[in-house]
């Protein structure tokens, strides 16, 4: 029996959609808003969820909690005793209310980010449902940690573009 199969690229997503608790997690002081004031209603628990795009754009951010809830997203690194340090946007609540966080920023492809998903007070623990969506539905969203090429992939990179420009090509 021959099977033939259509080729060969993976589906790309333009939304992420994930669902966890800010119950078991750390505690941290939470920035207001974007900064730079740090709340006193704390120390609250949050959520930390790794991610990166395939591409640059307007990317939305949503959050819905069954508790009162805040929505933070940074690039590059997080740390949640530098809380100011590489954040890009907050929000507390949403158009929904209590209960909802959202927010839209422009994201560079292939860089990292982390949204942290905390409680607005000290005690606030529940569930919630995140999504990252894209503007342009052709740029996937990924959850997990940008890769980086080992050395010696630059280095190959490397060898075959100047093998291709250094080829001479005639007629």
């Amino acid at each position: 029996m021959l099977v033939t199969l259509a080729c060969c690229s993976a589906p790309a997503f333009s939304t992420l959609v994930y669902s966890d608790t800010n119950g078991t997690g750390d505690f941290w002081a939470r920035p207001v808003e974007s900064g730079p004031i740090i709340s006193t209603l704390g120390p609250v628990q949050y959520h930390v969820q790794s991610f990166y795009t395939a591409g640059s754009g307007e990317f939305n951010f949503s959050s819905v909690q069954d508790y009162d809830g805040y929505l933070h997203l940074y690039e590059f690194d997080f740390s949640p005793s530098d809380q100011l340090v590489n954040l890009l946007a907050g929000d507390d609540d949403g158009a929904g209310g209590i209960g909802t966080s959202e927010f839209s920023f422009n994201l560079v492809g292939f860089q990292q980010y982390y949204l942290v998903t905390s409680a607005f007070a000290a005690g606030d623990i529940g569930s919630f449902t995140n999504t990252v969506s894209a503007d342009d539905s052709d740029i996937a969203v990924f959850a997990g940690m940008v890769s980086v090429p080992e050395p010696s992939t630059f280095a190959i990179f490397s060898l075959g573009l100047v093998g291709l420009a250094s080829r001479r090509y005639t007629k």
